[in-house]
């Protein structure tokens, strides 16, 4: 039986490859969103639609990925209905490039929380369950980096967060991996589910 792996993030192509690559190696899939906005709704349902054109076995939520609760219960769900979690996969999406005088702290905290926020939360969630069921990889795409200062704080935090979190997890089953966006993150995660 393959196992589930969980995606989550905004849609777009390195969300639709991993996800098409997945369905093509017959793994389950559960798909959520970073935040329960419109734009993120809609562009992974587009996905969710694909994957159900070629008879993927998928979950497609609409939630708030920094939200612990809503996370939680998108996994129980892909667990109860697939098996035990196999790996996660999380995609915080390209940063807006928002000049240092022109961007507020009212923009940047929501922006934190929904990238960065999300990202830890959606890992601190999946460890435990990938533990339970003998270790698998987690992924954070990285897309390239803001060309301003204050979301280029968000990116150096999301550039740091595996080789820290490797450091800090080290002696557990879970591998740490970041996969280029402006590459194949397709390619270099599948060999992670071996």
């Amino acid at each position: 039986m393959n196992r589930p792996v969980a995606l989550v993030g905004p849609g777009g192509p390195p969300l639709r490859a991993l996800a098409l690559a997945l369905a093509e190696v017959g793994r389950p899939i559960g798909l959520a969103t970073l935040a329960p906005a419109q734009a993120h709704e809609f562009a992974t349902a587009s996905i969710a639609n694909e994957l159900w054109a070629l008879g993927a076995d998928h979950l497609h939520r609409v939630l708030d990925a920094a939200d612990p609760a809503a996370l939680g219960a998108f996994l129980a769900e892909l667990e109860d209905r697939f098996g035990p979690l196999a790996a996660l996969a999380v995609d915080p999406g390209p940063l807006p490039d928002i000049p240092f005088d022109e961007f507020s702290i009212d923009e940047w905290l929501p922006l934190a929380r929904e990238r960065l926020g999300a990202a830890l939360v959606a890992i601190r969630c999946a460890a435990p369950l990938l533990e339970r069921a003998g270790g698998g990889p987690v992924a954070i795409v990285r897309h390239p980096a803001p060309a301003t200062a204050a979301p280029a704080l968000i990116d150096a935090a999301l550039a740091q967060l595996p080789a820290a979190l490797e450091a800090e997890l080290a002696g557990r089953p879970l591998r740490l991996a970041a996969l280029d966006a402006a590459g194949d993150p397709a390619a270099a995660f599948l060999p992670l589910l071996a």
